[in-house]
């Protein structure tokens, strides 16, 4: 148990990096700027809105219950986790090889995020817009791939599901000991999980994918000759030297 701690800390710092990277850096831009929103772009806000409840709930339960199996935890609070299931298959406090790959990439992925925030300024918003001053950015991780703050986006997503996944972790270990007497569920658990997770994800990445493509569009219908010799410079949309 002496690791809890360290496993609640690195949690902490997970959920920081996922609000840092879903969160809009600048103010919404003005309406007269905004691209005409169609299909799932008019569905963003409520995206947002839904990752940041599913971001907070996940992190009070697991935080909850790894707060409660700590040795810091006042016995008042600590009492209704003391009949958790005693058929765990696992320690729900160990730090995980799954749960210590989730933080490394929701970290590094909202690491180039904010990268992105900082080359961009105000010209990055969340909604897709066109502004007056708006100029070609084509250094730092821009000279590398062209939409590195989707990058960063799918790494720290993805990130999150190995943590949420995690067959390990706080909340699948004790599902499956309520769900399954033997305390072999972990297979039903993590699959109904995955699929709850999966279609959000696809849902989310179809909207990304749909996005670059009108962000394209957008930036060479107003840079024009400056863009075309950027993507002549820098082909690669997500992924050097593959994508």
């Amino acid at each position: 148990m002496a690791v809890v701690p360290v496993r609640l800390l690195l949690l902490i710092v997970g959920v920081v990096a996922q609000y840092v990277g879903i969160t809009p850096p600048n103010v919404h831009p003005p309406n007269e700027q905004l691209r005409e929103q169609r299909g799932l772009e008019r569905s963003l806000d409520l995206v947002l809105v839904t990752l940041r409840i599913l971001l907070w709930s996940w992190a009070f339960i697991e935080g909850s219950i790894l707060f409660a199996l700590s040795g810091y935890c006042p016995p008042a609070f600590a009492r209704p986790f003391l009949h958790l299931p005693t058929n765990l298959t696992s320690d729900p406090t160990e730090l995980t090889p799954a749960f210590l790959t989730g933080i490394v990439l929701t970290l590094a992925g909202a690491l180039l995020r904010v990268s992105c925030y900082r080359a961009l300024g105000k010209h990055f918003t969340f909604q897709l817009s066109i502004r007056p001053t708006h100029a070609l950015v084509t250094d730092g991780v821009y000279g590398i791939i062209r939409h590195p703050s989707y990058t960063g986006f799918m790494m720290h997503t993805v990130g999150y599901l190995f943590c949420v996944l995690d067959r390990q972790g706080p909340i699948v270990s004790v599902c499956t000991g309520l769900l399954d007497g033997s305390g072999t569920g972990h297979t039903t658990v993590t699959r109904v999980w995955a699929c709850v997770w999966a279609t959000g994800l696809y849902l989310i990445y179809a909207l990304m994918f749909g996005r670059m493509n009108k962000e394209d569009e957008m930036l060479q219908k107003n840079i024009g000759e400056e863009w075309r010799a950027w993507v002549k410079r820098v082909p690669y949309r997500l992924l050097p030297g593959v994508y």
